[in-house]
């Protein structure tokens, strides 16, 4: 049981006017929370000022709130529709029947993500900074930008309007962008991340037209941050920023896996520095609320046996220096072609045999990945169909180190037939149709 479920509890005791006592070591309170009483209650509503009660003994450890409190999620049922008591695990077999108000699917794989920005440096010098929250397929495949109706212009904006100035804070100290737009990397998680997530979608909510889901949302990110302290674990182990040492990788790998109780994934850059950890968690319940249980990472970690941890304080930081745009980063150029098979892509996506191969352009991405252009415009998806034009949205795209091209984690790519002579054949990410090829970036 989490500290936010032990103070709904506690409120919904005190809503039938029942007499507790914590067992906690100091005073209990549930910052943010408001709980209407019942018709028949002696009074007519219970706020966070009023939700306190007096220690009497210690808690086991597990129980304690973090001391560093920083925000944290609210405790908010009446925004909800309702959801069964005994909620299965998510990727397990019994989720599938349950409602997606109520658990994570397909998404059931849950990432809290953070940055180790030393390049231009970001955040303080003793802290990792959030990256986001993301909902990975049970596969270890993810979506992305997955309703357009849940989209938001400004993150910044919306909490603002909820009065969220502590929250902002927070997330203006430790959710930062290295170019110095925080607003647009905020707004970009969400976006991309938080409208693939089932539990977050407006029909879950008993009012649809509020913004409060996405409130409530990055309240829980902050939450998850506080109590994953990359930087502490790390250091309690003699890994401490450096531009002189190395650490081995199972080193770091030992001192966050016994922390967290799971294998964690870390991330280097190609300077053999370490500069991202995801944390994974299958899930009990919503994002906003449930009960997170640590799992080992999908996937392969690709970083060298002696890792770097550079300094932050030896680089500028991106409020005081000229931080490098995504339009000044190179642009990779180059012919997809789809491996083991004839022909090439052209132009505008499609797949042709006997013609001339178009040259697609990999330009940087404002937070990540790549944004893959032809002469035609922008490249992204029309009704799954990969289709580039002037008129599409330009999609993030990666580039494996071994130079294939993916989308969404996948680097299969399919198609329901081979072009034959002056036929184009439209290609989609994934295997599900009869022909499956990988797309190889040959860079020119």
């Amino acid at each position: 049981m989490n500290y936010q479920t032990l103070c709904s509890i506690l409120l919904s005791l005190a809503s039938a006017n029942a007499v507790f006592v914590s067992s906690y070591d100091q005073p209990l309170s549930c910052p943010k929370y408001t709980y209407t009483l019942p018709a028949d209650a002696s009074s007519s509503s219970l706020s966070s000022s009023s939700a306190a009660a007096t220690s009497s003994s210690s808690a086991p450890s597990s129980l304690k709130p973090s001391s560093s409190a920083g925000p944290v999620p609210s405790q908010l049922p009446s925004i909800f529709n309702s959801c069964p008591a005994d909620l299965p695990l998510s990727c397990s077999t019994d989720a599938s029947n349950v409602d997606s108000c109520c658990v994570e699917a397909p998404g059931g794989v849950l990432l809290q993500t953070q940055f180790w920005d030393y390049n231009p440096s970001t955040g303080p010098n003793d802290s990792w900074t959030i990256h986001g929250l993301w909902p990975d397929n049970c596969d270890g495949s993810y979506s992305s930008y997955c309703d357009d109706s849940m989209n938001v212009n400004s993150i910044k904006s919306v909490l603002q309007s909820f009065n969220e100035t502590e929250l902002l804070d927070f997330m203006n100290t430790y959710w930062k962008d290295y170019q110095g737009n925080d607003d647009d990397l905020w707004t970009h998680e969400f976006n991309k991340h938080a409208t693939c997530m089932s539990t977050l979608k407006p029909d879950c909510f008993t009012d649809k037209t509020s913004n409060l889901g996405a409130v409530e949302f990055f309240k829980q990110v902050t939450s998850m941050f506080e109590n994953l302290p990359s930087y502490k674990w790390l250091s309690d182990a003699g890994i401490v920023p450096s531009n002189d040492v190395k650490y081995a990788k199972t080193d770091i790998a030992a001192a966050l896996n016994a922390k967290f109780g799971a294998e964690v994934y870390f991330a280097c850059d190609k300077n053999g520095a370490i500069d991202e950890i995801w944390y994974y968690y299958h899930l009990k319940g919503r994002v906003i609320d449930g009960d997170y249980q640590p799992i080992d990472y999908i996937g392969k970690n690709s970083c060298p046996d002696q890792i770097s941890y550079p300094l932050k304080n030896n680089y500028p930081s991106a409020s005081n220096s000229a931080s490098p745009s995504a339009s000044s980063k190179p642009t990779i150029n180059g012919y997809l072609s789809p491996e083991g098979q004839q022909g090439c892509l052209i132009s505008d996506g499609s797949w042709f045999v006997g013609g001339t191969c178009a040259t697609y352009h990999l330009e940087t991405a404002p937070f990540g990945g790549y944004n893959l252009k032809s002469s035609k415009g922008y490249c992204g998806f029309v009704s799954g169909d990969l289709t580039c034009s002037s008129s599409v949205t330009a999609t993030q795209f990666d580039l494996s180190s071994d130079g294939y091209l993916t989308y969404g984690g996948l680097d299969s790519w399919t198609a329901d037939h081979s072009p034959a002579a002056n036929e184009k054949v439209k290609v989609q990410s994934g295997s599900a149709e009869t022909v499956t090829f990988k797309l190889d970036f040959q860079k020119k």
